[in-house]
């Protein structure tokens, strides 16, 4: 039986509660107050998970083809990545400039937050800190830049930002505006009295040549900047130890020249000047933030004009005015690594060819291939800027080559026509007749909706994950053609509906591609011919 205490044990019971609790208040408010002095030191990355409540606004504003699946990009994805050109876009309170500010700050003071202590051998952050350390031993300043979209926004977000993340005992006497100069917007950090990095605040509304100067060892840009701009601060890395950029942008501009940057790069190995293109992008969402106020949030995206914008503030993705065609559908998971090289394994596929050719612009030619499972595989594309003689004769060159085992080909239906600018010709006539004739060439299907039929075809392999690019340079248009082909639009498609039209234009390979997804694409053995019998068996009537 437990012993019943006495009223004045209570007391001091009590007594020792409260003292305690204010004993954890007062911890807290220390933890506070050390927070409040020097965020650096305790700045958690996002780490790309999802909270249950936070996958619920997802739910609620995204279709299902555009739904995240498992771990998302993270701020914690951009501090670890190698690549020499990191690009971070994000909607709304994704902690874009956050990161943009903590990697500026670990690059020029050698120090980690504590979250990230644990990661300071890892090859980039090692890499990061073994050059402050070798520079500082010399006495040479790390020197970064840090480029805004004009002065309002430099001085009332970009700076802001830097102030409050860089770490307080590398500041001049401990203060901003002893280390900051704004006369010319340059701050200046220290490490045991001693100058350890210069970083440059400027923006996107300078003329280009105020960008030269001194080789640099970062950049930093907030917002997407202009070509120009991006292209003259490469430059000054000309004799620095490595390219080391970031861009940190909310895509509001659509399809840009920085988009093109990070869907085309980072693939492909320059076989030519032996030099890996070293570029990755995380999309940052807002949701992985966990500081982010979800009802905040959902009347922000209330507030949004279309779903294409709703999809750019809360997922970060490059939106199109009038749409991208295969969205979220096309991820890394579809492309692929060369996997058949020998002539034997090959021939337990079957090549099917895409052709989209022309007379004046290049042709295109697309070869896939189909295995038993159904699964299809492009794996290689192919550009011809030759007559119909020299197309047939590099199509047959490609097949014996790769030792492809050829089923049927299909061409665009517009090329079975005579050309009367040319004196009459049919390319489609050309391409199947003749010497080198291309074998079991047929033509496209154009009725309405066939550009419609072939697209959904496309969209349903890939969702089904049964679609393959393989991961050569030559295919690099094509992965193009899927991150950033575009739906044509009504002005009022709410009365008109939806136009059964892409702006495949440019894309050459990809209506090469889609003529083969209109015909179904099954796999059939080689035909191996029997030998007649040389005597009839009378028994095997019987």
């Amino acid at each position: 039986m437990a012993k019943r205490l006495t009223k004045r044990q209570k007391e001091k019971k009590l007594e020792k509660i409260e003292i305690l609790r204010k004993q954890i208040a007062e911890y807290k408010e220390a933890i506070e107050v050390a927070k409040e002095a020097n965020p650096f030191v305790f700045f958690e990355p996002s780490d790309g998970t999802i909270p249950p409540d936070r996958m619920g606004l997802l739910n609620e504003f995204l279709k299902e083809d555009d739904l995240p699946s498992g771990k998302l990009d993270s701020q914690l994805d951009c501090v670890l990545s190698e690549a020499n050109i990191i690009g971070a876009s994000g909607g709304n309170r994704a902690g874009k400039s956050a990161i943009s500010a903590i990697k500026g700050a670990i690059k020029s003071t050698g120090e980690l937050p504590k979250a990230l202590k644990e990661y300071e051998h890892t090859p980039s952050i090692a890499r990061d800190l073994d050059r402050f350390k070798r520079r500082f031993a010399k006495g040479q300043p790390i020197l970064g830049r840090v480029i805004g979209v004009d002065f309002k926004q430099l001085s009332n977000t970009v700076i802001p930002t830097w102030q409050k993340w860089i770490p307080k005992e590398y500041l001049l006497n401990g203060k901003w505006k002893d280390s900051f100069s704004a006369q010319h917007s340059t701050l200046s950090l220290f490490k045991d009295n001693i100058c350890c990095a210069k970083i440059e605040f400027m923006t996107n509304q300078m003329d280009a040549t105020s960008f030269q100067g001194p080789d640099l060892d970062w950049v930093m840009y907030d917002e997407e900047p202009k070509l120009s701009i991006y292209k003259e601060n490469n430059y000054r890395f000309g004799t620095s130890e490595y390219l080391d950029v970031g861009i940190y942008w909310t895509p509001t501009q659509g399809l840009t020249w920085a988009t093109d940057l990070f869907h085309n790069s980072g693939l492909f190995d320059d076989e030519e000047e032996g030099v890996e293109t070293n570029v990755e992008l995380f999309k940052l969402c807002s949701v992985t933030n966990k500081k982010v106020n979800v009802g905040v949030l959902r009347s922000i995206l209330q507030d949004a004009m279309s779903y294409e914008e709703i999809r750019m503030r809360l997922l970060g993705e490059a939106i199109s005015l009038s749409g991208l065609v295969y969205g979220r559908l096309f991820t890394k998971e579809h492309i692929i690594e060369p996997f058949i090289e020998d002539y034997h394994s090959k021939h337990e596929y079957l090549c099917i060819t895409g052709m989209d050719p022309h007379l004046v612009t290049p042709s295109a030619m697309v070869f896939l291939l189909v295995d038993r499972e159904n699964n299809w595989y492009i794996d290689r594309c192919h550009s011809d800027d030759g007559d119909t003689e020299q197309m047939k004769e590099h199509w047959h060159e490609i097949v014996k080559t790769n030792g492809y085992r050829t089923g049927w080909a299909v061409a665009d239906k517009s090329s079975n026509s005579s050309i009367m600018a040319f004196g009459g010709r049919n390319i489609f006539r050309e391409l199947s007749m003749g010497a080198n004739a291309i074998p079991a060439l047929r033509t496209s299907e154009k009725y309405e909706g066939s550009i419609k039929a072939g697209v959904d075809e496309i969209k349903k392999r890939l969702r089904n994950k049964t679609l393959f690019i393989v991961n050569r340079k030559e295919n690099k248009d094509l992965i193009q053609s899927f991150r950033t082909l575009e739906r044509e639009t009504y002005a009022n498609e709410e009365l008109n509906g939806p136009k059964d039209r892409i702006r495949e234009g440019k894309h050459h390979f990809h209506a090469a591609f889609r003529y083969i997804s209109q015909y179904p694409c099954s796999w059939y053995g080689e035909v191996i011919q029997a030998p007649e019998p040389e005597f009839y068996d009378e028994a095997a009537q019987y």
